[in-house]
Formats: structure tokens, sequence, C-alpha cells
């Protein structure tokens, strides 16, 4: 290779001077014979191949003696030349050791910190606005979550009106709820944090729902917001023991919001009060038998018996039977009056 022959340069011309002299004495010798064989071809004819051959000697012999001569004098000793081979082998080494185990695994490498290096690039190019970009974005953030915490506010306060109407009708004499909605940090939902308080009475200091409320109250107090709010996006509403607490009259009125609530949504109520159960589409009745509950429906004269069972404690009396056929016609009048629902 190039680099063998700058670092032998020296050893090498000695070499080839050598085979020269060696070359040139056995030429010497070797023209001698071919005079002595052209005198005998004359006399004998039949040397000639001889002749032929040691003449083909001679000119490889010549050959190869102005060979090694144009060798010797190519060899170059150029310090500075190999001094430069030295040090792109010694960096092929470090490239090999680092980035791959030949030439094509480097480039590879050396390509995707190109690609690399220009993502960077880039990033360092918008480094001067990024600041600029993120006040923007944080002042349009803080100008859309004020401006929805002033929608919810506003909302707020007429459903929470709007709430307190539907509370008193479910028994409540003079009930007090408000929604508190205070600045938070953002998130999908907004950048508010909303507490819902109320209180039963006026008299009373309103408390988060979740620890002032008992289960009845919390359920009429549920019913009573998703009334005042509107459908919203639940499908599906469940109230247990709602009536806890409610009268006669109260659960009438019970019933009937829960059979306007029902207009657009399904609603399950567990409850021990035919004024509300009187309003259902489908009248479903649990019984525990030993170690299992068994749910079936009641329909038509059996639904209508279990209505006078919770009226009476009796299913066969005849007067709770009269009670219950009333109660029945007055929860469908008072359904097709507001609505049918689904």
């Amino acid at each position: 290779t190039g680099l063998a022959r700058l670092q032998h340069a020296e050893a090498l011309g000695e070499w080839y001077a050598a085979a020269g002299a060696d070359l040139e004495r056995a030429g010497d010798g070797t023209g001698a014979a071919v005079a002595a064989l052209r005198r005998a071809v004359e006399l004998d004819p039949g040397a000639a191949p001889l002749l032929e051959r040691a003449e083909a000697w001679e000119a490889e012999l010549t050959e190869g003696r102005a060979a090694a001569r144009d060798l010797g004098e190519g060899l170059e000793d150029d310090p500075e030349t190999l001094q430069a081979l030295h040090e792109r082998l010694r960096l092929l080494g470090d490239l090999r050791r680092k980035y791959g185990d030949d030439i094509a695994e480097i480039r590879t490498f050396r390509d995707r910190a190109a690609a690399r290096s220009m993502e960077l690039a880039d990033l360092l190019h918008r480094a001067d606005g990024i600041d600029a970009e993120w006040e923007e974005a944080r002042t349009r953030l803080e100008e859309a979550g004020e401006e929805l915490r002033e929608a919810r506010r506003r909302a707020a306060a007429i459903i929470t009106a709007e709430a307190a109407v539907h509370l008193a009708e479910l028994g409540f004499a003079d009930p007090t709820l408000t929604i508190d909605v205070a600045a938070d940090r953002p998130g999908p939902a907004g950048a508010d944090r909303m507490e819902v308080r109320f209180a039963s009475d006026r008299r009373l200091t309103p408390g988060p729902v979740k620890r002032v409320a008992s289960g009845g109250e919390l359920s009429r107090l549920i019913l009573s917001l998703r009334l005042a709010s509107g459908s919203g996006e639940a499908r599906v509403a469940a109230f247990d023991e709602i009536d806890a607490g409610v009268g006669g009259a109260v659960a009438l009125v019970m019933g009937a919001k829960l059979a306007a609530l029902a207009a657009d949504r399904q609603v399950f109520c567990v409850t021990h009060l035919p004024q509300v159960a009187a309003f259902a589409d489908t009248h479903l009745v649990v019984e525990r038998r030993g170690a299992e509950a068994v749910v079936r429906e009641v329909d038509g004269p059996e639904r209508l018996k279990e209505l006078t069972r919770m009226l009476s404690g009796l299913s066969d009396s005849e007067r709770g039977r009269e009670h219950a056929e009333e109660l029945r016609a007055l929860a469908l009048s008072r359904r097709r009056a507001g609505g049918r629902s689904s």
C-alpha cells in the first residue's frame, strides 16, 4: 500500500538497486551465451530453438532490470504525507471504536447525526421566538379561562335559584344553595375549582355538600340540580333512598319530578313510598329469599296490588286498593300534563 511504501522507502530503494544489479549481471552472462549460440547456429541450424530461448531470457532480464530501476526511482521520501496518513488511520480507528465496526455503519451514524443537527438548528432558530409564543399562549389561556369562569358563575346563579325552588317543593322549608366558582390551575375542563355548598335551612351555615348533606338530602339535591341544569351528558341517573324523611304530599311532587327527569334519560330510583313508585314506567319489586335477592316486575293488577301493600301494608285491602287506583290515576294524569317520559 501507499502507506507501506512511504514507511519503508529507504529499504525498498536498497532492495530494488540490488535486484537491478543482479539482473544486470545475469543479463551480461546471457548476452555472451546468445552470441555463442548465434555462431553455433551458422554451422548447426538444429541449435536455433535454444538460441530463441536464450534471446527471450536476455529480453526478460533487460525488462526486469528496467522495472527494478523504475520502482527504485519512483520511491518518495515524504514525511509530511506519511504523517497525514498516520493521522487518517488514527482517526478511522477512533471512529470505529465510537460509531461502528465498518465504514457503512460510521456513515449511517453520520447521516443520523446530521439530521439531528438540523433539527437542533431549527430549534435554536426558533428559540428567540419561543418566549413570545409562550407568553401569547398563556395570555390567551387566561382570557379563555376567565371567560369560561364568568359564564359558569352566571350559569351557577341561574341553576341554584331554580334548584332552590325544586328543593322547597321537595320538603325543604328554606334551603340555601350556592355553587362557588374560583380560579384554579388550568386543565382540560377549564381553570376553575367548583364547590356546591348547601344548608337545609337558611338559619344554618352552608357547607360543602359532601360534608353536610345526608343521603336523602343529597339525592333530593342532585335531583333538583339535574332538573335545574337540563339534561346534561349523563344518560343514566340512579337515586337510592331519595324519599328519606319525606311525607306524602312532598312524595307526590318528588315522583312527578323524577318522571320529568326521565323524559330524556334512564332513571332508576329505590323507594319505599307508593307516591314515588306510582310515577314509574316500570315497577320492580326486590324480595329477599333466604340468602338471595330476587327482582321481579309487576304490572297491571299485580302493580296495583303492590301499591296497595305499600300504602296500607295489606295487599288485599279493598280500601287500600281504591287508594292505589286513585294514586296511579293521579300519577298518570300529572305525567301526561308534564309530558310523557321515556
